[in-house]
């Protein structure tokens, strides 16, 4: 069945990776494929912007050379790609995570799908660019980092997927769609034109906190793995222990697989307080009440470089960086609370904050964002 979910225990990069992923290979069973011979396989981790691997912002490069290595075993023609938050530098994306070295000590191209033209679908009310190289690969390896999230809560198998979307495209979208909910019918339909996909989640070092780039390195000690992203991402939701009604691509009424194999125990995860906290809120009630409900980036002027890179990212241009302004300045009027300037900030000087209103609904609700 493609939705039963595997877990091995695997807790560093260094002498459990090999080992753990050999296990969870022979579970799924996806390496006897006798298919794989010749076919194009495009792997796809998480690079979202430029940070060392040690961050945990990015799939560890250790596990992309080990699924290269197994790949490249069977015959498969294997390709790396991926379309990093719009605002970072690609050059620096591929030196720092550690990426562009391996690919090319495994002779493997690394495409940025930014670059590869696209190819433009309408899906469930949603239009959106995909990727050239993603359609015409037979196979894709999703390779996610398991991250809280400040607008999903959640990134894993299914939002890894957003950066087959090239380039600014993802940003036009978060303006278009910056509510969680809609959102997650956007990541929904992406994946009705995805080819065939397997996904093997990298929990060894995950982040929680003020994710999905400027959270905390956490060991989870796990890898997991499944052809059906979202059965994993309900399956990670009952290992770190979070409700997945929460989480904004996930069915509510699905039940969460059992993950076959090993058990594993997370003690805790916390996630922020972010703009999943909007969905607990009706629309129109948001629409006629945004002075009061509202989620908003603030800035920590000692942090802040000035770097400038959260002025680009935002969709809706609702920054400035004035310059006798030690931080970025914010139109409250413009902010959409989709958590761009969050997510590329390379100084942690970027944290979601909620109106009073919102931490009061929090309280009121019952919800502890430290699970």
């Amino acid at each position: 069945m493609n939705d039963r979910v595997f877990v091995t225990a695997c807790d560093n990069y260094e002498n459990a990776l090999e080992p753990a992923l050999d296990r969870i290979m022979e579970m799924t069973g996806w390496l006897a494929d006798p298919t794989l011979a010749g076919r194009r396989v495009l792997v796809k981790p998480n690079l979202l912007t430029d940070r060392v691997p040690e961050q945990a912002v990015t799939t560890h490069p250790a596990l992309v050379r080990q699924v290269i290595r197994r790949l490249k075993a069977c015959g498969a023609h294997v390709t790396v790609g991926d379309s990093p938050a719009s605002a970072a530098n690609l050059a620096r994306v591929w030196e720092r995570s550690g990426i562009g070295a391996v690919c090319a000590e495994e002779n493997v191209p690394l495409i940025a799908l930014e670059h590869a033209g696209a190819e433009t679908f309408t899906r469930d009310g949603f239009t959106f660019p995909i990727a050239r190289p993603v359609l015409e690969a037979e196979l894709i390896v999703n390779l996610p980092k398991v991250k809280s999230h400040s607008l999903t809560l959640l990134t894993a198998a299914v939002k890894n997927i957003y950066g087959t979307i090239p380039g600014y495209a993802k940003t036009a979208l978060h303006r278009q769609y910056p509510k969680p909910k809609t959102f997650g019918r956007l990541l929904r339909a992406l994946w009705e034109v995805m080819p065939p996909c397997w996904t093997l989640a990298d929990a060894v070092i995950g982040m929680e906190g003020q994710g999905p780039a400027n959270g905390r390195p956490i060991p989870l000690g796990f890898l997991a793995a499944s052809a059906d992203p979202f059965a994993l991402d309900h399956a990670l939701c009952g290992i770190l222990r979070i409700d997945p009604r929460r989480i904004p691509y996930l069915d509510a009424q699905a039940a969460s697989p059992e993950p076959l194999g090993d058990t594993i125990s997370v003690p805790s995860f916390e996630v922020p307080a972010g703009g999943h906290l909007l969905s607990l809120v009706p629309e129109w009630l948001i629409r006629r009440t945004g002075r009061i409900v509202w989620v908003r980036p603030a800035f920590t002027p000692a942090a802040c470089v000035r770097c400038g890179l959260c002025v680009k990212a935002c969709p809706v241009q609702a920054l400035t960086l004035p310059a006798d302004a030690s931080a970025p300045a914010l139109d409250t009027q413009r902010c959409i609370s989709c958590s761009c300037c969050h997510e590329i900030c390379p100084k942690n000087a970027v944290r979601m904050t909620q109106s009073p209103i919102l931490r009061w609904l929090q309280v009121f609700r019952g919800i502890d964002d430290e699970k």
